[in-house]
């Protein structure tokens, strides 16, 4: 099971990154062979058939990429899930004036860093970007 030191960190690292737009710290516990998948990845890559990113630099420039075309975005988190090597946080976007549900999942590995990723969200909050 992930233990709570572990959880604690990635929501930390969660939270405060995504709350501050600090890339560094949003990347902190990813592996370098981290696998990253999102409904928005085709939109952000202009690739309409892409959903997944591999490899940490890869992801790291998804990031910051994200960062610049969402500025001022902001997100609660609502609640953390352990399992036994994973994690999920789920939250609530705050964007343009409303309020939208998500939830990631995490895989965690045994040095606690975050090998696998996947992004969910509200079908409304993807449609209405």
């Amino acid at each position: 099971m992930v233990d709570a030191a572990t959880t604690d960190e990635l929501r930390r690292c969660w939270d405060e990154g995504w709350n501050n737009a600090d890339l560094e710290t949003i990347m902190a516990p990813f592996a370098a062979d981290v696998v990253f998948s999102s409904p928005f990845v085709s939109r952000m890559t202009g690739d309409p058939g892409k959903t997944t990113i591999e490899g940490y630099d890869a992801l790291r420039s998804y990031v910051a990429g994200s960062l610049v075309k969402a500025p001022g975005i902001q997100y609660t988190v609502d609640a953390t899930y352990a399992g036994a090597d994973s994690i999920v946080l789920a939250y609530t976007v705050h964007r343009h004036g409303r309020d939208w549900t998500g939830a990631d999942w995490m895989r965690v590995d045994d040095d606690g860093k975050v090998t696998e990723w996947q992004c969910h969200y509200d079908l409304a909050f993807i449609r209405s970007l």
